[in-house]
């Protein structure tokens, strides 16, 4: 039987664009017309870490987001993090290169691109850049 695909918003918030950030939150809210509850029922949550930066802290956002999605769906996610959008598009390669940077250089936050790849198999994704 073949199901069609939900279509999945995730919408990531980080506030605080220092370089190094004491204590902060990324919030997501997770909305779709496709839920089986019904359009109007979004899910929203935030993910809270010390010592980070922006772009950790969005990326650990998105891999809360995820592990409450459960089945394969369409996403469109909602950021105005470039480093998530541009680091995305280059997944495959980094993953053909054992997680590095051409040139054999380390990737930055490696951890979190692994998960996020892991995390991202099965759905369609696609990002809407906010500003």
């Amino acid at each position: 039987m073949d199901q069609k695909m939900a279509r999945v918003d995730i919408s990531l918030i980080v506030r605080d664009k220092s370089a190094r950030i004491k204590k902060g939150r990324c919030v997501y809210i997770i909305a779709s017309q496709d839920f089986p509850k019904g359009p109007g029922n979004p899910i929203s949550g935030r993910e809270e870490a010390e010592d980070t930066t922006p772009h950790r802290l969005v990326m650990l956002g998105l891999i809360a987001a995820l592990k409450r999605i459960r089945r394969p769906s369409l996403l469109t996610i909602h950021t105005t993090c470039r480093y998530l959008i541009n680091g995305h598009k280059n997944l495959n390669v980094w993953k053909t290169n054992g997680w590095k940077r051409s040139g054999d250089r380390e990737l930055k936050n490696a951890d979190l691109w692994q998960e996020i790849d892991k995390r991202l198999s099965g759905h369609a994704v696609r990002f809407q850049t906010e500003f």
